[in-house]
């Protein structure tokens, strides 16, 4: 009885182990430093579904079109400090979003620190990224 009770625990352990490592898998790459664009998704909602521009900070969203999905780009409101050196090839923009709440959405030039915070216009719904004031 002892012998049957020892391989159950350790058929039990076995099981939870690989179900764990199979939960665990990761969902996303991680871009080349030397990659231009990157899609950046939020494990809240597909809705939140961007293709970033890492050189100019264009930005896009997935929306659902006629013919399938498609890119809508997404205005951005000019910032003071949104500027890059003349001479900089690469990545300067990248975007991060809250893991709690669709609203945390943000774009950052890496360089300068300027900052945007994503919105929806409240007339048309559309999304466009409005400027955060950087600290003096």
């Amino acid at each position: 009885m002892k012998r049957l009770f020892l391989t159950f625990l350790l058929a039990v352990a076995a099981f939870s182990a690989t179900a764990q490592n199979s939960y665990n898998n990761q969902t996303a790459t991680t871009p080349p430093e030397s990659g231009r664009y990157e899609i950046i998704t939020s494990s809240i909602a597909m809705r939140e579904t961007y293709l970033l521009d890492k050189e100019t900070g264009d930005t896009w969203q997935l929306v659902s079109g006629y013919n399938g999905y498609v890119w809508e780009q997404i205005s951005r409101q000019e910032h003071p400090h949104d500027i890059i050196p003349e001479h900089h090839k690469g990545a300067v923009y990248q975007i991060t979003l809250s893991g709690i709440s669709v609203k945390g959405s943000y774009l950052i030039n890496t360089i300068t620190g300027a900052t945007w915070k994503l919105y929806e216009d409240s007339d048309t719904g559309r999304l466009f990224w409005g400027t955060v004031a950087r600290p003096e």
